[in-house]
């Protein structure tokens, strides 16, 4: 059977096998009844990956009534995965499919015949949006009749309402006494000695700088649970880029390092969030100046293409490039090439750039060009209302 570098088969079963295999499976004692009383989701998979049985739970998290939906098909195809059509042979084959945990811990449980576990991230297409999924999973051999399968259980591990619940209490909270300080330094600047105003002037940026990072984090969280208010304004395209550069200036990731705007900038007056914006394009600058040697210089620059006077590209350009392992996971949630807990910036430049800010944030890379992110955006937001709630 062929298969890809990783061992994924690509054939797939005779149509007269796979209504065998579905047969067999169905016919099993209290098997629908039995997996039909978990809330947990399970999906069970032939030795070529396809779908032969789901469980309620399963079918209701990817929008199907019965398992005659799935059948023969593989897991990412059910589930709209990004990557499902990435090669002619289906989910599993593509060059991104290699770096699919799902599919490494079914093939790792076929070669051994024996239990694995371990946690699955993916990007999902559902009623037109990009979408992250998180999962642990749990695949379990079951031979029946001569033919083995991979009983493959999920638990969900994205935000449950308890935990938003909780995050907008706490954010609440804590932008309130935020703000509040920052009110009181305000009022203080202007009565300090002369000699001691440079360190609370510095205090005082310093705090601001926190006020904002604590407040994009909870339009990141508005964002996912698709309650974030928009606030659209017109943006001059060229007096934004000379901001970012300087805001760049002095800080610790750009020490030794060259924030500089490309000499062909156009000026242009954007519709959009300006907030969202700056989020993404300052992302963009911190991932070009981290991933840059000392002495390495990043660029900032603007363009439109001649055949479309509608739209305009801001780009991050840094000498780096990505291999090809980060190229395929670089907008995954918790993602990153610098350790655990982070991996948050890239997955938050597609989520605002393209769910809300209706634009397409992408990046080229090579040896001999270095990497550039970019987002391409209306100049007029889409939308006709002024403040849209998605």
């Amino acid at each position: 059977m062929k298969s890809n570098p990783l061992g994924a088969p690509e054939n797939r079963c005779s149509v007269d096998r796979l209504k065998k295999q579905i047969k067999d499976i169905n016919e099993l004692p209290f098997l629908k009844q039995g997996l039909d009383a978990t809330n947990s989701m399970i999906l069970i998979l032939n030795h070529c990956r396809q779908g032969v049985f789901a469980n309620k739970a399963y079918l209701a998290m990817v929008h199907l009534q019965n398992s005659s939906e799935l059948a023969g098909k593989r897991s990412g195809e059910i589930m709209n995965c990004i990557h499902a059509c990435d090669a002619i042979t289906g989910c599993g084959t593509g060059d991104a499919c290699t770096y699919c945990n799902f599919t490494n811990t079914v093939l790792q449980t076929m070669a051994t015949n024996e239990e694995g576990s371990g946690e699955f991230s993916n990007i999902n297409t559902m009623n037109g949006f990009e979408q992250n999924i998180n999962f642990s999973l749990h695949v379990t051999p079951l031979e029946v009749k001569d033919e083995i399968f991979s009983v493959v259980t999920f638990s969900d591990n994205s935000d449950s309402l308890r935990r938003r619940i909780l995050e907008r209490v706490f954010f609440h909270d804590i932008i309130n006494t935020a703000g509040a300080l920052k009110g009181i330094l305000g009022l203080l600047i202007d009565d300090v000695p002369a000699e001691i105003k440079p360190e609370v002037e510095f205090v005082e940026a310093s705090f601001n700088s926190l006020v904002e990072e604590i407040q994009m984090q909870k339009y990141m969280m508005d964002a996912e649970n698709r309650q974030l208010v928009l606030q659209l304004a017109d943006m001059e395209t060229l007096s934004e880029l000379q901001s970012m550069c300087k805001l760049f200036l002095g800080l610790e990731v750009a020490s030794h390092k060259t924030v500089t705007l490309d000499s062909h900038c156009i000026n242009k007056r954007v519709h959009t969030d300006q907030r969202l914006f700056k989020r993404i394009l300052g992302n963009m600058v911190k991932n070009a100046l981290e991933a840059s040697d000392e002495g390495g210089v990043v660029t900032l620059g603007c363009s439109m293409d001649d055949d479309d006077n509608e739209k305009i590209t801001f780009w991050v350009h840094n000498d780096q490039y990505m291999d090809d392992q980060v190229q395929n996971l670089v907008f995954h949630r918790s993602f990153s090439t610098k350790g655990a807990g982070r991996g948050v910036g890239t997955y938050s430049m597609k989520l605002f750039g393209e769910t809300f800010l209706k634009g397409k944030v992408g990046f080229d890379t090579s040896k001999e060009k270095g990497t550039r992110f970019y987002i391409e955006l209306p100049l007029q937001f889409l939308s006709s209302e002024k403040i849209a709630k998605i």
